[in-house]
């Protein structure tokens, strides 16, 4: 089997974060955002401009309860087996500031399985970061993400999850739908035995 790098988005891919994201923020700011418009940050369901937005999805992503998302028993192990064949990196779009969530998530629940976290920010693509580390394989449940990393000439895409923003009118021809991490483990011992 060959040693694959491997990029793998945070949110909605290792723990679920935007159900949480979106249940604080119409919480705090009493509005009514609904989940399947959750990456639309011109949606005027945030009702404020687009830079308050990122500042307040920050500040929620910065908190005690956020911190304590736990990812579930499948992915841990999952990720735990792929760890020990390939190189594992942490691909997210999750801000800067929120690096030591991220980190502190890591440690917690996998520790010693990534050899690092790149947070794009607004700075890169997903695809450039991929290229920047030789990535062969991208695991992201933002088809967007994946084109990028298409682009950029990662020979394995995968679609993770089922979610309510997934848009399957979007789907890309080289890209894999995985519902399950156990799904993704076949697709990628599939890849490492070529």
């Amino acid at each position: 089997m060959k040693r694959l790098v491997i990029a793998i988005d945070c949110d909605d891919v290792l723990v679920s974060g935007t159900e949480h994201v979106i249940s604080s923020y119409n919480k705090t700011y009493g509005t009514q955002v609904r989940i399947e418009h959750a990456h639309q940050s011109d949606n005027p369901e945030w009702e404020t401009d687009r830079d308050e937005v990122f500042r307040r999805i920050h500040a929620i992503q910065q908190s005690d309860e956020y911190a304590l998302i736990t990812p579930d028993q499948e992915t841990i192990q999952v990720v735990e087996a792929l760890a020990g064949q390939h190189d594992l990196y942490v691909v997210s779009a999750r801000h800067r500031k929120v690096l030591g969530v991220t980190q502190t998530m890591l440690d917690r629940y996998f520790p010693g399985c990534f050899k690092g976290i790149e947070h794009v920010g607004d700075e890169r693509t997903k695809g450039e970061v991929c290229d920047q580390l030789g990535a062969q394989v991208m695991i992201d449940d933002n088809i967007k993400n994946l084109l990028s990393a298409q682009e950029a000439g990662v020979e394995k895409l995968i679609w993770y999850g089922d979610y309510p923003w997934q848009n399957y009118d979007e789907w890309a021809e080289g890209v894999s739908r995985c519902l399950s991490w156990g799904d993704i483990k076949r697709e990628i011992d599939e890849l490492a035995r070529q």
